[in-house]
């Protein structure tokens, strides 16, 4: 079963890249952005999620003089951040002797710590792609690494443990994702 989902993992950005419009200038060259844009403005775009983008962005400094380029960055690495910490905890729960595990959970931590290592893998990808001015392509990154976590809640909704363990984490990333998403879309093209 875990090696259903890596391949899945490994495939979904392929075709998600294939599926989805391409950026037309070149991915070598950033086009430059005017000015700065606020954490506020930026985080009003994010509908519902406005709270946990203001917390998620404020405390890093460089995002008070950000552009939207620089504010999707950050975006980028507080979700890879938060995805890395979930892996690392799936990881010393897994490995955890003294956890009470049923086989049903057992597979589940291990399923979803792949798709953590993929979407954490997916998130550093899109990272590289914005820095080289391939904003489209650094979006389908960020729904990739997304996929891999809503494939994880998917995946583990029928063992009862994993919430408490795994849906306050998932739904943290995933709404991490959506904000990245929404400031993404601020860049000018």
């Amino acid at each position: 079963m875990a090696s259903f989902y890596a391949a899945i993992g490994f495939i979904l950005p392929f075709l998600l890249a294939i599926a989805l419009p391409q950026s037309t200038g070149s991915p070598a060259v950033a086009p430059s952005t005017t000015g700065s844009l606020s954490i506020e403005d930026a985080c009003k775009q994010t509908a519902k999620l406005y709270d946990l983008c203001m917390a998620t962005l404020s405390p890093d400094r460089s995002s008070l003089t950000a552009d939207a380029v620089g504010l999707t960055r950050a975006a980028i690495l507080a979700v890879q951040k938060n995805a890395s910490e979930t892996a690392t905890y799936l990881t010393n729960i897994d490995e955890d002797d003294n956890f009470n595990k049923t086989a049903q959970l057992q597979q589940c931590l291990e399923d979803c710590g792949e798709r953590y290592e993929a979407a954490v893998e997916q998130l550093a990808d899109a990272t590289i792609a914005l820095d080289m001015g391939a904003y489209d392509e650094s979006q389908v990154l960020v729904s990739a690494g997304q996929a891999e976590v809503k494939l994880c809640q998917k995946g583990c909704q029928d063992s009862p443990e994993h919430q408490s363990i795994l849906m306050a984490r998932n739904t943290e990333v995933d709404q991490l994702c959506n904000i990245t998403l929404a400031i993404a879309k601020l860049i000018p093209r």
